[in-house]
């Protein structure tokens, strides 16, 4: 496993401690027989599916092992840390205007340098039946990808049922070049599922088009990617829960028997609080049983931790 960079830890440090200040600024100055509004395990139910009607902050930290026919593409890893705030906006119907940003920060991404030129991995799967076998990997170095944003309207009803859909919108935010896309991407998403007072069970999609890209690359390319998260979580109590959150990734443009991945696993949850704050943390792993051929990921083990920002407490 190589060596993750003091960079990469010193910007997910820095991220965390904004995270704090913001949650001691949001301190309300209740007293501690304040009862609160929610349950751990109605928290935990709540923060377990998108239509989440809690502000709070996903910091999700993903490591990644890699598996491929490329020479060496079985030695290669990945760390990412996702920093993910969720404001949900209550309107007077009950149900909520979500709004959702995706910030990711990349640490020793595989590129796979080849014919004179630069592959991150979304570029090998479109190259994948062309590209040589002669060429060697490097590790990318530590840098803000992509940025995404969404917005969404929907909730869960009085029987249970969660419904949602929105429209979300990727950046050309990436600090390396040599793995960019350079699009702006944008397209609907819809979550559907069923919430019920043993946990949450449904499915999250999402289709992505390119609209707009760098037109002064001497190879351009289109993207349409689909993604379906599935979301699942059982209540064991306490704040405990058994969960299981794969994504399922469809590449249309990618070569023949590299456009799907699929993850398959799961972990465990636990909400409880930090004083009088609501913490959940999930930690899960994955094995990919179907991934791209010249190169994908095989193992993923993540950790999350998602402190609660919302006015939780009565006055």
């Amino acid at each position: 496993m190589r060596i993750v960079s003091r960079t990469f830890f010193s910007t997910c440090l820095l991220a965390l401690l904004g995270q704090a200040a913001s949650c001691l600024a949001a301190d309300d100055g209740t007293v501690e027989s304040d009862k609160p509004l929610k349950s751990l395990d109605e928290i935990a139910i709540d923060l377990s599916h998108p239509a989440s009607s809690l502000l709070h902050i996903r910091n999700d930290f993903e490591f990644r092992s890699y598996q491929g026919n490329l020479p060496d593409a079985g030695d290669q890893s990945a760390w990412r840390y996702v920093l993910q705030p969720v404001w949900p906006i209550k309107l007077s119907n009950g149900n909520n205007i979500t709004f959702r940003a995706r910030i990711p920060i990349n640490a020793d991404q595989p590129i796979y340098l080849a014919d004179g030129a630069h592959f991150a991995q979304w570029q090998v799967r479109k190259f994948a039946d062309t590209v040589s076998r002669d060429g060697r990997f490097k590790a990318g170095h530590d840098h803000l990808d992509d940025i995404s944003l969404d917005m969404a309207y929907g909730g869960v009803s009085d029987s249970g049922l969660i419904g949602q859909f929105g429209i979300t919108a990727v950046l050309p935010t990436s600090q390396d070049f040599s793995a960019a896309r350079e699009q702006f991407l944008l397209g609907p998403q819809v979550a559907l599922g069923k919430q019920a007072d043993w946990g949450v069970i449904g499915a999250w999609a999402t289709h992505l088009v390119d609209i707009a890209d760098d037109d002064t690359k001497e190879y351009p390319l289109s993207t349409k990617l689909t993604s379906v998260k599935l979301f699942f979580a059982y209540g064991l109590g306490n704040g405990w829960q058994i969960i299981s959150n794969p994504r399922i990734d469809y590449d249309w443009d990618a070569a023949s028997s590299n456009k799907l991945a699929i993850p398959l696993g799961g972990g465990v949850s636990k909400t409880t609080t930090l004083g009088r704050m609501p913490l959940k943390m999930d930690m899960e792993l994955y094995y990919y049983i179907e991934s791209p051929e010249a190169l994908g990921p095989e193992w993923m083990l993540t950790f999350n931790l998602a402190p609660v920002l919302s006015n939780w407490r009565s006055k």
